[in-house]
């Protein structure tokens, strides 16, 4: 298991989208270099640690939108984290309630499905 775990919890809905290139650029991705330990460039900084990073999307309830959630798997590679970040579709919204408790509900729920894996793990070894 890894020392340290991100998941960033993000609203999928097209009035995000505008916004989504400069949030990536002037915070997350300093935010996630920083927490893998690497720099701005991607060059492991001297004291690493091993980081796993999730990413959690949810939209809104309604017809207006294609999911309410949907989740990633784990990756230990920045790069890879800020690619998935950069892809994130942006549509749907509108008439309806985003879906923040339930987008923030599967963020727990990602990091304790986790937790009871390796709960298993050991009691089996």
């Amino acid at each position: 298991m890894a020392e340290k775990q991100l998941i960033v919890a993000v609203e999928g809905t097209a009035a995000m989208g505008p916004y989504w290139v400069a949030i990536v650029s002037d915070y997350l991705e300093k935010i996630i270099r920083n927490f893998c330990g690497s720099d701005l460039t991607g060059q492991q900084k001297a004291s690493t640690s091993i980081a796993e990073l999730s990413l959690v999307t949810f939209n809104t309830h309604g017809s207006y939108s294609g999911f309410v959630v949907q989740r990633s798997g784990w990756t230990r590679d920045a790069d890879i984290f800020l690619q998935w970040l950069s892809a994130v579709p942006f549509t749907g919204g509108g008439f309806s309630d985003a879906a923040v408790a339930e987008g923030l509900s599967e963020a727990l729920m990602v990091h304790f499905d986790l937790l009871f894996f390796v709960k298993i793990l050991a009691f089996w070894h």
